[in-house]
């Protein structure tokens, strides 16, 4: 081969050497992009899940409710204060949530009477947390974080929420092995639906933790995910159940009607 042909294979093989590298680089990078694709908010209507919580499968009542002391399962998922792992720390009258939940993800219980309750608004039970005056004082109700846990993985989430006025919510969503997916801030909280779907389908939401810093708290309905869960999820104790406290609806005016 004359030399100025030998050259010029070397060329024009090292260039397709060097263009298979660069492919195999951008494949390997869209690879890294997709496994930590973010949480998009989406419309709730959008969302084709057709798992829906409305948490009319567990004991509620009239405001303030029944207050829950431990985890409780409602239509196959689990719910708590937050995740094992987080911290806790509560800041003006609202739960402020710290720190990375341990693997395998599993619920953790507040304090008593700062869990959890569940009650009736406008005719349909809502969830909220307890902040830290505690049930049953109406300060308490709806200035608490939240976790939901599920025996399945998920690809969208969304709710109804109940009480917002303008506020804030922190929403955390994680894998099974309790590494962080996306963080979401959510402002000018109103009485509205909010959805959320995992970039590409993907199929890792196993927990989602929430708090907030609406002035007069907030609640939450018809939760919805695309996989069923049937509540057999990993958490350190007991369901428990606390008696309902129905009380007068004395003090300021919340979201709940008077």
């Amino acid at each position: 081969m004359h030399s100025f042909a030998k050259y010029r294979f070397r060329q024009e093989s090292h260039m397709k050497i060097k263009m298979r590298f660069v492919a195999a680089l951008g494949a390997a990078a869209t690879c890294a992009i997709a496994q930590a694709a973010p949480i998009n908010q989406v419309a709730y209507a959008s969302l084709t899940g057709t798992q829906v919580v409305t948490f009319d499968d567990v004991a509620g009542g009239a405001a303030p409710g029944t207050n829950y002391n431990g985890v409780f399962v409602s239509s196959g998922a689990s719910f708590a204060e937050r995740f094992a792992g987080q911290t806790n720390t509560p800041s003006g009258g609202f739960d402020v949530l710290s720190g990375t939940p341990t693997a395998s993800l599993s619920l953790a219980v507040g304090a008593p009477n700062q869990n959890l309750n569940v009650f009736i608004n406008s005719g349909s039970q809502v969830l909220t947390g307890l902040g830290p005056s505690g049930f049953p004082d109406f300060n308490a109700i709806g200035e608490g974080s939240f976790a939901v846990l599920f025996s399945t993985d998920q690809s969208e989430f969304g709710f109804q929420l109940v009480g917002g006025n303008g506020g804030s919510a922190t929403i955390d969503f994680f894998r099974r092995d309790g590494s962080l997916i996306d963080r979401i801030v959510v402002g000018g909280l109103a009485d509205a639906f909010y959805g959320f779907s995992r970039e590409g389908g993907t199929f890792d939401i196993a927990g989602i933790s929430i708090f907030n810093d609406d002035a007069a708290g907030i609640g939450f309905d018809n939760l919805k995910h695309d996989v069923k869960s049937d509540g057999t999820v990993p958490e350190p104790g007991t369901v428990l159940l606390v008696g309902a406290a129905l009380a007068s609806l004395a003090g300021r005016r919340r979201f709940f009607p008077s």
